[in-house]
This record gives structure tokens, sequence and C-alpha cells, in this order.
């Protein structure tokens, strides 16, 4: 039968007991803590509960690390409900530490790979509990025979799809005013911003830089294949295979285990990243052969560009588990947009260059004011370095060289891919807790004036 964790945290004195007990029970597999115990209202605002959650992998009926793993490195076990990671196939593409809004997978940068809770199965099948569980002092945390249930919705458990396997039970106090109560005033945000940290995001510019490299190089040169079949600047068959094979190497550096970078076409069926891998290879296999003349004919040329726009799309569903901008969570810098936009300009396809420019410039004014209604800062110098190449100056000359029009609206993309990974947000049950904190302490009467 299958299994799932309960918690309480009228119980629970953060006292890490489960912490230590899990890492006694798995330390010879465990190279950094498994479970957590973050702890909400750390301040101990005395309008607001106060209370800790021991949090590790929830072993969900839908898990997001097994769905978007490209590698098949995960299983669930039907009779357990455990999902379990295999580090002899995990690639280290980090994936799964993305697509998991519960932090549960933890890369390791001393194997390449990743590491999470196992649901400690070998006790399991002797009828013990879980590690964590058995050393609980107050009985806080317990494990219990599954049963059908909707998402607990608790501060530290950011709303996702994945059904966790966990049951959390009420806090006996009021948590807190209605989240839907009016915004806080300025002053009191700003004293929140300086006493409150939020926690390091897991995707930024500096670590992601060779993605910003390889995506927009890749929609440059779909662009570019498709516009030279009608009419625009020719593409030379070494430019192409040699910026591909460049940047496509380039991409694979990010991996923790290259060698192991043959798995990423495992899971098409359910992975956003391995279909983009292959569909990535593909065009650039076919997209070659057809440039070097071995597979002629527009028709194949006309596919192949297909198959590098459907390549682009690919690209942008990766980061949907990542991308929060506001309804639908479109972004001007979608390479899907980016490489449409070129490939309006190159072969001088008007309506469709000031289609894509308008609705890219549209949803950079919509970024900018999505953020404001946010108080999170405008990045004023990059975006208007984005209008103006991306924007302005491509039409200025696009009627006499729409080549040098297609360079400027690469640079203003380039701009635009460098603010997309700067605004890519990993949902996280400590930046969850911060924030609801945040909100419900601002939305808390304010201290008397003495």
């Amino acid at each position: 039968m299958a299994f799932r964790f309960t918690f309480d945290p009228n119980r629970c004195t953060g006292c890490e007991a489960c912490v230590v007990g899990c890492w006694m029970e798995n330390r010879a597999q465990q190279a950094a803590p498994w479970r957590r115990v973050p702890a909400f209202n750390p301040f101990h605002h005395p309008d607001l509960p106060g209370f800790s959650l021991s949090l590790a992998c929830h072993h969900c009926d839908a898990p997001a690390c097994l769905l978007n793993c490209p590698a098949q490195a995960y299983t669930q076990d039907p009779a357990t409900g455990a999902v379990t990671l295999h580090g002899d196939r995990c690639m280290g593409c980090r994936y799964c530490t993305w697509a998991c809004p519960h932090d549960a997978p933890r890369f390791v940068t001393a194997t390449g790979t990743v590491e999470k809770c196992t649901f400690c199965p070998s006790r399991l099948e002797q009828g013990l509990e879980p590690a964590c569980v058995a050393r609980c002092p107050v009985a806080a945390l317990g494990c219990e025979v599954r049963e059908p249930a909707p998402d607990p919705q608790f501060p530290g458990l950011p709303p996702s799809s994945t059904r966790p396997g966990i049951r959390i039970v009420p806090l006996r106090r009021a948590a807190g005013p209605n989240l839907g109560a009016a915004p806080p005033e300025a002053l009191l945000v700003r004293f929140l911003d300086q006493v409150l940290t939020m926690p390091e995001p897991k995707i930024t510019l500096r670590g992601e830089w060779s993605l910003v490299v390889f995506t927009t190089v890749f929609a440059v040169l779909a662009a570019w294949l498709g516009a030279s079949l009608l009419g625009g600047p020719t593409l030379s068959p070494w430019v192409f295979l040699g910026s591909g094979i460049a940047v496509m190497a380039l991409g694979g550096l990010h991996l923790g285990r290259p060698s192991r970078a043959w798995r990423a076409g495992l899971n098409v069926a359910t992975s956003w990243l391995s279909r983009e891998i292959v569909l990535t290879s593909a065009f650039m296999g076919l997209g070659g052969l057809h440039l070097l003349g071995v597979l002629p004919g527009r028709a194949v040329g006309g596919s192949v560009a297909v198959l590098g726009f459907v390549s682009l799309f690919a690209i942008d569903r990766i980061y949907r588990v990542a991308l929060r901008t506001g309804p639908w969570n479109l972004h001007s810098a979608h390479v899907l947009f980016n490489g449409l936009y070129l490939l309006g300009l190159l072969a001088r396809i008007w309506p469709l260059a000031l289609a894509m420019g308008l609705l890219k410039l549209g949803l950079t004014l919509h970024r900018q004011r999505f953020f404001s209604q946010r108080e999170r800062p405008l990045r004023l110098v990059s975006g208007g370095l984005r209008v103006l190449l991306g924007f302005v100056v491509p039409a200025l000359c696009a009627g006499w060289n729409p080549v040098l029009a297609g360079v400027f609206a690469v640079l203003g993309d380039l701009v635009a891919r460098c603010e997309y990974y700067a605004d890519l947000e990993i949902p996280t049950p400590a930046g969850h807790l911060a924030e609801v904190f945040r909100l419900r302490l601002a939305q808390a009467r304010p201290p008397s004036a003495t």
C-alpha cells in the first residue's frame, strides 16, 4: 500500500531531530540534508502565528521531477508511493530542481548529480516508519496510508498540480489576516524589504549565461534558414553547422555529468527538455544535410525550417516551470517570438515583422507594469536599451537594409534574453513562506505609536 507523510505544525518545536534522524539513516548516500525545517514568522511578530515546517520530498502522486527529467533517472514504486532518484542515470541537468515546487531534489557539485529523500524504502518494507518519523520526539511528523485528498493549502507549499503525499494538520490559531486585504503601505513595505531576506534564487543570469547564448543563436539559425528559402540572405552550411554545434556544446557544459548526455532524449513522452534536445538535434542534422545539398529541394528546406520553429516552441516550454509574468506567462524574449520577428525582417515579410514587433513591445511594457504593481525594481536602463535596439533602430533601417535591421533586432533580443533569465522565478517552500509572511505582516495591525 502507498504511504504519505503527516505533519502537525502545532506540535513541531523546530528541534530538527528529523533532520538528524534522516542523516543517521542515510549518511552514506547523503551529501547535504534531505530534510529541512524552515520557520514561519521568524521575528515572532505578535499579530501572526509562529510555527515550523518539516519538509523533504513529498513523493507526489504526479511527481514533477519524474515527469520532467529528460534522462528517466526517476522511478516511482506503486507499492509504497516512493519516488526514487537513480544517481547512476542522472546527467546533472538540474531541470528536476527547477520543476519541483517543493525544493526536494538538490544538485551536488561534488558528484555532478542530484539527490533527495528516498522515503526509507527498506524500512517501509520491514513495516517500520521512515527514519525522520521514527526520531521525531513530539510526534509532529508521521506516516500513514495514502488516501485520495485535495492538495494541501498551507504556507510553505507553493500551489502545484503534483498532488504531494503529505497531510498537514491545520493550525489551531488562525494563520493571520486574509490575503485579499488592501495593499500594504509603502513605508512598511520598504521596512520589510530591509528586514526580510528572500531565499537565493535557483536561476540566475550569471549561472545560466551559456543558455542565453544557446537560445539566442538557435532563434537566429531558425529564422535565417527560413528567410534564406524566401529570398532573404543566404545561409552558409558551415556557418549553420559551426555555430549550431558550438552552442550545443556550450549548452552541454551546463551538465554535471556530460558523459551521460546521451540519456537526454529518453523521456520525450513527458519532458519538454527531452523534446527540446531531440528537436534541436534533428533540426541541426537535417538542416546541415539540406544546406550541404544531401537533402535538396524547397519542400525539404521548408520542412526543416518549420522544425526549427517547433524547436523554438519547445525551448520556451522548458521554462514554463519558472516564468511568472502575469496572465498566460508570455514574455517578450520568448525565442519563438524572437525567431518569427527576425524571419519577418530578413525575408521582408513586413506584416509578420510588424505584428511580432508590436506583440513583443506590448509584452515588454506589460512586464514593466507587472513588476511595478508588485513593487519590484524596474530595469529602466536595460529596458530602454532593449526598446532602442530591438524596435526603434530596426524600424528605421528595415526598409533599406533588412540585414542591419536583423542585427539590431538580435542585439535587442539578447538584452531581453538576459532580462528573461533574471525574471525566472522557481517556486520553493522557503520562498513561499517568506512571501506569505511578508504579505501577512504587511496586512497585520501596525504597532501603536507611543
